[in-house]
């Protein structure tokens, strides 16, 4: 299980780190990007990962870090404080992470990176990007995506009980949210509640929360993995919100989050990818190349080959009609692979894979991370649905005209 976090009293102090300044991200070209984002992740990330695994949480000085080198903002326009980037960029930095198995470090940054600082830069008000997103930006402020409850899991519509009835001067929110990414350590909450009964996805809205409201209790959970990534459970009780909490305009929650969930889908499935990676190349050293099993290594190096190659096309064309189920596809596809490899991987590296020992146990969290990241984002079961979704609705979408009565009527799979 993973490790109960400190209390508030104890700091959250890295190893010490010498040398120059940590470095920046370099926008210059794809390449100066990839080795910036290297150096960033050599010297922020990897000398502070076991200790981080050990203590359960990432501390507040890796989201300065990050924010003083522009990882929040990759994905957010210039003119409001970022660099402009591209969603390829995005992976590219993923991947720059993961070269160790680091899906909670990941997780803990993609939230910021892929999901908050984008909303806000697309959907924000001026007063709110002035006060959450700036901050965010520089990794003064760390935020957290309330979505998941305790009565539900991936399928948000039909899940969410939590509620924010309106009141003469804002709203009033109650309700419990469970498995928040980033909770312990929050500033802010992005929080989806229903503000129309009913089970309609246009009865929900999104809301910028304070985590130090009264009637808000944050409280730390263990996990099975993502040890790095500081989880927990929130509540709300009589929790009053002004009229400018809400994100976007009310009940169009869903809108705005159909809008990131695939660049988010296909981050996780980058990062999944490239822990299959990093577990196949570490077998393929520990192995040698007599070995008999690197046949089977060299089939798996060309399924994960094939698979990152779907995840760029994907990114690529981020924004056109097949959004979700390219990322459904990827996200889908490239978490099931990642177990298969990072599993089978374990067992040809021999009983010292399953050690918890080592004063960093690296195939250990990596066994304990692809299984999480295969729910994290939507179960994969859930993103299945919405791509066999995607695909009948194109396939009884006409291209030529209305069927012929020659012609066979698709029907559902």
């Amino acid at each position: 299980m993973k490790p109960s976090l400190p209390s508030p009293a104890t700091p959250m102090t890295d190893q010490p780190l010498l040398g120059p300044p940590p470095p920046v991200l370099d926008p210059g070209s794809p390449a100066a990007f990839n080795e910036s984002a290297r150096a960033l992740a050599d010297a922020e990330i990897t000398p502070n990962l076991a200790h981080w695994e050990r203590q359960g949480s990432v501390s507040r000085s890796l989201f300065e870090a990050m924010g003083r080198a522009g990882v929040f903002g990759i994905g957010v326009a210039v003119e409001h404080g970022g660099l402009g980037l591209d969603l390829a960029h995005g992976i590219s930095f993923v991947r720059a992470v993961m070269r160790e198995p680091a899906a909670g470090v990941c997780t803990s940054l993609s939230v910021l990176t892929h999901l908050v600082a984008p909303l806000l830069a697309r959907h924000g008000t001026p007063g709110q990007r002035d006060r959450w997103l700036r901050p965010v930006l520089a990794g003064r402020c760390v935020a957290s995506v309330a979505l998941t409850e305790p009565g539900g899991g991936s399928d948000l519509v039909r899940a969410v009980a939590t509620t924010a009835r309106p009141e003469p001067d804002g709203w009033l929110l109650q309700g419990e949210k469970t498995f928040i990414t980033n909770a312990p350590l929050a500033d802010v909450l992005l929080v989806l509640a229903r503000t129309t009964p009913g089970t309609s996805a246009l009865g929900l809205t999104l809301f910028l929360v304070p985590a130090d409201l009264p009637g808000i209790v944050i409280t730390p959970l263990a996990t099975a993995g993502l040890h790095a990534s500081p989880t927990g459970r929130v509540s709300f009780e009589d929790c009053r919100l002004p009229r400018e909490a809400v994100l976007g305009r009310p009940g169009l929650a869903m809108v705005l989050l159909a809008g990131i969930l695939p660049e988010e889908r296909l981050a996780i499935a980058a990062g999944a990818l490239a822990c299959a990676r990093w577990a196949l190349e570490r077998t393929a050293r520990l192995l040698g190349a007599s070995d008999q099993a690197m046949p089977e290594l060299a089939w798996w190096d060309a399924e994960i080959e094939a698979a990152e190659t779907f995840v760029d096309a994907a990114a690529e064309r981020i924004g056109g009609p097949q959004d979700q189920l390219d990322a459904a596809l990827a996200k889908t596809a490239g978490a099931r692979l990642a177990q298969r490899v990072v599993q089978d991987c374990a067992r040809l590296s021999g009983p010292g894979a399953y050690r918890d020992d080592e004063p960093a146990p690296a195939m250990l969290s990596a066994l304990r991370d692809v299984r999480v990241l295969s729910v994290y984002g939507g179960s994969c079961e859930t993103v299945r649905d919405t791509a066999a979704a995607e695909i009948l609705r194109g396939a009884l979408t006409p291209t030529q005209g209305p069927p012929t009565t020659t012609q066979a009527t698709p029907t559902a799979p």
